[in-house]
């Protein structure tokens, strides 16, 4: 697989923009579905003890400048890490690039799929007491966009996550350093921030970890199989080389 010229590019994400303004359109309609979701997973938290959503976004919310610095992580970084990250390998890997930019692709459509055929009310909407630090905060004027302008039950999985988790595999798998696996935190730290603004819940963020997990694992063994049967082919190519040159070898120089 081959990269494509910046152009290209910048078409394929606009042609993701506008695939995720499409889902939001048809996912606006089921806000009881959503909510419904969102309680269930609210009470399954519950139930394993990993409900830590009130006490996070309670710190967030009475703690200022960690609410507007999350708030500001949170709308921000998914996409300016992101871009990133795909500049780089567009610039430095390009033997990897065209891999793993389909990688994300895939992940965000199967994130999409979710959305659409399974909406989820974040935990805002469904559990009382907690705060929607961005509006509290006006992160990039939260506290006047229109709700039709955001898909608001887009919650399971969290593409925040997801993207994050996809941005550390790549540094990890394209880089040589020792200190590349601290790349790791850039999902924690997400998977932090997500929470505490209360537009995503535990799950959310473990489901967009998964989502990202299962996508790399398929694109690197589709790569090892590829790669194997490359080697095959030039190995069965040799061989047959290698026969050849012995049946033209056995009359030259002729004896005599």
């Amino acid at each position: 697989m081959r990269r494509l010229p910046w152009w290209a590019e910048l078409v394929i994400a606009v042609v993701t923009y506008e695939l995720y303004n499409a889902v939001q359109s048809l996912t606006s309609g089921s806000i009881r579905q959503a909510d419904a979701h969102g309680r269930a997973i609210t009470s399954f938290e519950h139930d394993v003890h990993i409900w830590i959503e009130s006490s996070v976004n309670r710190f967030a919310t009475a703690h200022h400048y960690v609410g507007l610095v999350g708030g500001y992580y949170y709308e921000l970084a998914h996409v300016t890490v992101t871009l990133g990250v795909l500049a780089y390998l567009w610039r430095r890997r390009p033997d990897v690039y065209a891999l793993l930019r389909n990688t994300l692709l895939g992940l965000s459509l199967v994130a999409l799929l979710v959305y659409w055929l399974w909406p989820v009310s974040p935990p805002r909407f469904v559990v009382s007491g907690l705060t929607d630090t961005l509006v509290r905060n006006d992160i990039l004027g939260a506290a006047h966009v229109h709700e039709g302008l955001v898909n608001l039950y887009a919650a399971m999985p969290s593409l925040h996550v997801a993207w994050a988790t996809w941005c550390a595999a790549a540094v990890v798998l394209t880089q040589r350093s020792r200190w590349r696996h601290l790349a790791w935190g850039y999902p924690l730290l997400t998977t932090v921030a997500v929470v505490a603004t209360a537009n995503h819940y535990v799950i959310d963020a473990l489901a967009g970890a998964a989502l990202a997990g299962v996508a790399l694992a398929m694109a690197v063994r589709w790569t090892n199989r590829h790669w194997m049967a490359e080697k095959a082919t030039d190995r069965r190519m040799a061989e047959t080389a290698g026969r050849n040159n012995d049946r033209g070898g056995s009359d030259y120089p002729p004896k005599g």
